[in-house]
């Protein structure tokens, strides 16, 4: 850790550079001392805050006791209280107000703070940030304490914030006690990760790493392994969803950062701090290839000097290897996921989704949906994957409904009004799709077939990247975002950064793109139309060129 952590210095005082830039210094405005934002928000002078904490504590750092940096943390600390609700609590003030879990994130980098203060402070100008912080955690502690949550992960960040806090103020017995009677309530629910090491949001461009952050705290404030050991499952999972150009995929979460591109600096502190604990080779090559790598693109150092200052023996460490898994093939059942790395590819398969499969090859990803306009239907969706020799059978089922009319008179002529679910429903077709996906050695093999209801008219979707070049022997275009093509024969060969893959063959035996209600219109990328009518049976391959 020696080379890097002059990168992970300098970051932070990058972050501090823009803090003192941008600090609102008017008095008559309700920011005064905190960093512009759209809304007056606390959050973010919190955890710049935490940076400026560590630089100024450390000696290696050019703002090292800086007193001009000192008068500015004051004013940080000012605003931070003068926002903060009578009873203790934050606003995420574009949704959320008097909010707990909100308040548990701040006080994770506040309580660091803190803890930085007590561990290097020495001087009288420390004393007073100690008590400028003891001021704002402990009405802050109170309130979540007594609020509530909304998502899964807010729970572990209460249950963190409310067991540190249980152990700063342990002289205060009662209030302490309380404290941990509370966060005992939280962690009688049980940590929601599976055995494959998921967490309920499926998150792995964010929440993944927000709830280890909060695990790694509850098991340094309880001495519980428990704890760490979910951490441990969810980034053993974690390295099977990082892509050859070792992005993230994020295409199964459930929140905001689903279909993000982005690298995993978020999770190398934690990769590090497992690798300290449990020694675990594959944790110490996926740190090193995070840090290295993110100092190789010139980018920011993840936001971990305060951590590594509280973990000392961190800095000291010594990586024996560097990479991500050079193959994988997973599939995890509970999330209806498969992922697998070959050498030039991965590719993923997701139950329950319009996009059902995806295709990397470097930094281009390609997926595929099957549009069916068959009643309420509007998208393939993998209801069932079963697993072969180098392949997996996915199947769907639908069937063609209509109400009819009530046995008996509803008292209102209101539609809206009636019960329809009293109606009863005449099922008079079905349609069964099966796709078996087939890997090759230069890609896959799609192949599609339906039973049940004919002449429905079937899309096969391959969606591209925008500003891709599209071409074969008798054209040549650059894709449209919102646009697309119908390929009624032969193979398109799709030019995106240094990749060509080769989609073919094509058929188009309709124009129809899709039905007026309810359908998904691909804004972002390019679609190349596969087209057919039940029954169907063919091949599509994706061949990397």
């Amino acid at each position: 850790m020696e080379r890097y952590i002059n990168h992970i210095i300098k970051s932070s005082e990058n972050r501090v550079d823009s803090f003192i830039k941008n600090q609102i210094l008017d008095e008559t405005r309700l920011d005064y001392g905190g960093i512009p934002q759209n809304l007056v928000d606390v959050k973010p002078t919190v955890y710049i805050l935490s940076n400026a904490i560590a630089v100024y504590l450390n000696k290696n750092s050019k703002y090292y006791h800086e007193s001009f940096l000192y008068n500015r943390m004051l004013l940080a600390l000012d605003f931070i209280k003068r926002n903060q609700r009578s009873d203790g609590t934050f606003d995420y003030p574009s949704c959320n107000f008097m909010s707990a879990p909100d308040t548990s994130f701040c006080l994770k980098r506040l309580i660091a703070s803190y803890k930085l203060l007590m561990k290097y402070g020495d001087n009288y100008q420390t004393e007073k940030l100690i008590q400028a912080f003891l001021n704002i955690i402990k009405p802050a502690i109170v309130g979540v304490m007594n609020g509530g949550f909304h998502t899964p992960n807010h729970r572990w960040a209460i249950t963190a914030a409310l067991l540190q806090c249980s152990n700063i103020f342990k002289d205060n017995i009662e209030f302490s006690n309380n404290l941990k009677k509370r966060a005992n309530q939280y962690l009688a629910e049980g940590i929601d990760c599976n055995e494959d090491g998921e967490y309920s949001e499926r998150s792995t461009g964010n929440y993944n790493a927000v709830v280890n952050t909060a695990l790694i705290s509850i098991y340094e404030e309880t001495g519980d392994y428990q704890f760490i050991e979910y951490v441990r499952k969810n980034l053993n999972m974690m390295l099977t969803y990082i892509e050859p150009d070792d992005t993230i995929f994020t295409q199964n979460s459930t929140r905001q950062d689903k279909g993000n591109r982005q690298y995993a600096d978020k999770y190398f502190y934690q990769f590090l701090y497992l690798t300290d604990i449990f020694g675990i080779d594959q944790f110490d090559s996926a740190a090193h290839k995070i840090i290295y790598d993110n100092m190789k693109r010139n980018d920011e150092a993840p936001d971990c000097l305060h951590i590594l200052m509280l973990q000392e023996q961190l800095q000291s460490y010594h990586f024996k290897d560097y990479g991500f898994l050079d193959s994988y093939r997973k599939y995890y059942q509970d999330s209806g996921v498969v992922r697998v790395k070959k050498q030039k590819f991965t590719y993923s398969i997701i139950a329950n989704s319009n996009k059902f499969l995806f295709l990397q090859v470097g930094s281009t990803s390609i997926y595929m949906k099957i549009g069916i306009s068959y009643c309420s239907t509007r998208n393939f969706q993998v209801e069932a994957i079963e697993t072969g020799d180098g392949c997996y059978t996915l199947t769907y089922g639908a069937k063609g409904w209509y109400y009819l009319p009530f046995d008996n008179y509803e008292g209102t002529s209101d539609w809206w009004k009636m019960d329809h679910s009293k109606r009863k429903i005449l099922n008079n077709t079905h349609l069964e799709i099966k796709v078996i996906v087939a890997e090759k050695e230069d890609g896959l093999a799609i192949s599609i077939s339906s039973k049940g209801c004919d002449k429905i008219p079937i899309r096969v979707e391959i969606c591209i990247p925008d500003q891709s070049i599209i071409e074969n022997n008798y054209f040549y275009t650059k894709a449209r975002k919102g646009q697309g093509m119908i390929v009624r024969e032969g193979n398109v060969n799709i030019h995106h950064e240094d990749q060509i893959i080769q989609v073919g063959p094509g058929f188009g035996t309709h124009e129809f793109q899709g039905h007026y209600s309810g359908e998904e219109k691909n804004e972002l990328d390019y679609t190349l139309f596969f087209n057919e009518y039940t029954h169907l049976d063919k091949t599509i391959y994706l061949k990397i060129k």
